[in-house]
């Protein structure tokens, strides 16, 4: 069985960078890269290394990340500050999307995206990602810039205010679920 070529979609990410539609270009290469998701299963096994971070590629331009999130797993609402390109190649993933109001943010819908399905999130998103309740989920993440570097923020309520993010809590609370339900082996 074939695996995921990590370099050549890196390749590709980074030529859609030089696109005239760079957010369409990098889309057209994670639908690409969606069309064999059983080549990803095979790149990608569970369980998971605790000490891999999922990233493939991290440059000012460009970040680019294997998610794999716990059964039942939820981020917390948060934003990218950047565009972001995502591609489910394992289970699913329901976006619940929220936009700035006056008074902290708002529902605006949820989306799901299926397995060999792809989501592209503007830079003004804002989204708290939930893995399905009975199978962990795996997607590659594509982001126009340094996604560590940018400033973002996360909500622990919708009518509250903004906080910057913290990407420690949320890679405590992932190993934490990861561990719980098999997904790293301990």
């Amino acid at each position: 069985m074939a695996t995921f070529d990590i370099d050549g979609f890196v390749s590709e990410c980074l030529e859609a960078l030089t696109d005239a539609d760079p957010v369409g270009a990098a889309q057209e290469a994670m639908e690409r890269a969606m069309a064999p998701t059983h080549a990803l299963t095979a790149r990608f096994p569970v369980p998971v290394d605790a000490d891999d971070d999922g990233i493939l590629y991290r440059s000012p331009a460009v970040f680019i990340a294997c998610a794999m999130f716990p059964m039942g797993f939820a981020t917390g609402i948060h934003s990218h500050a950047t565009q972001a390109i995502i591609g489910v190649w394992a289970g699913h993933e329901d976006h619940r999307l929220y936009q700035r109001a006056h008074e902290g943010i708002v529902s605006c819908g949820t989306r799901r995206v299926d397995t060999g399905g792809v989501l592209s999130l503007g830079p003004d998103a804002i989204h708290d990602v939930h893995a399905p309740a009975t199978h962990w989920s795996g997607a590659l993440h594509v982001y126009l810039a340094d996604l560590a570097a940018l400033d973002r923020d996360e909500w622990t309520d919708p009518e509250g205010p903004a906080t910057p993010f913290d990407g420690a809590e949320l890679e405590r609370r992932w190993l934490e679920a990861a561990v719980s339900t098999g997904l790293v082996a301990r």
